[in-house]
């Protein structure tokens, strides 16, 4: 079995109330520093949520120890992250049984920390899959229509140095104005997903819709100093979600 199958990864997420992504990808990296996160995920508020500002989580991994019930693995990997922000343990809990599948939280809304605000910690068995689909807010916080059109963007990022690749997919980031940024490492080279939400112009057939933004998109990752492993577009919903049967 491969390890990272049976790794704890801890999920530390917080808000901060700020319009700038510098702002935001500034605490992301504090984060990976203080905690050696392997993944990051930053998304600007959704405006139906009542707040402004982004959310900002990061990852870190545990490995099982030899004989130790996944319980326990649970446990022992959120104490670094409940020490740090002083919260009690014993309100850490663990969910599910181990034939469904067990993961433990600790509730934290509104705590306040420096600078933003700490609203969850979780654990659970495994990473999070960056071609998992997600709710795509606009950049500009102006509420979501069902005619934007959705791209999903995949980078390879030539490092495998976290920190450095939040740097690296800043002005990507920008010039895409992508609202949701994942970008995880497995020791070696980063990748990077990128998401982002246009408005469709008025008039446009959803087909015209899709073909524009494709190619304004393209255009606008051609000065990128990295490989563009895929470009995906949809309408209303990323491109990777699939209607449950």
């Amino acid at each position: 079995m491969d390890l990272r199958e049976t790794e704890v990864v801890t999920r530390i997420s917080a808000n901060i109330e700020t319009d700038d992504f510098t702002a935001a990808a500034a605490l992301g990296e504090r984060f990976i520093e203080e905690f050696e996160a392997t993944e990051l995920e930053i998304c600007r508020a959704d405006p139906e949520g009542g707040w402004k500002g982004y959310t900002v989580s990061v990852g870190y991994r545990t490995p099982p120890a030899e004989c130790e019930e996944p319980v326990d693995t649970l446990h022992r990997a959120a104490v670094p992250a409940l020490f740090h922000f002083g919260l009690n343990a014993a309100f850490f809990e663990i969910h599910g049984t181990p034939e469904t599948g067990q993961y433990g939280s600790y509730e934290a809304p509104d705590t306040p920390a420096d600078g933003y605000t700490l609203y969850a910690l979780m654990a659970s068995v495994g990473g999070t899959d960056p071609r998992e689909p997600a709710y795509v807010p606009r950049h500009d916080f102006t509420p979501r229509e069902d005619t934007d059109v959705i791209s999903r963007v995949h980078l390879y990022v030539p490092t495998g140095d976290l920190r450095l690749a939040v740097g690296l997919c800043g002005r990507p980031a920008t010039d895409l104005s992508a609202s949701l940024v994942r970008i995880s490492t497995d020791a070696g080279p980063c990748e990077a997903v990128l998401l982002s939400a246009f408005p469709a112009v008025a008039g446009e057939s959803g087909e015209e819709a899709l073909s524009r933004v494709t190619n304004e998109v393209t255009d606008r990752l051609s000065h990128v100093s990295m490989s563009v492993r895929a470009i995906h577009t949809g309408l209303e919903d990323d491109p990777f979600y699939t209607e449950p049967c």
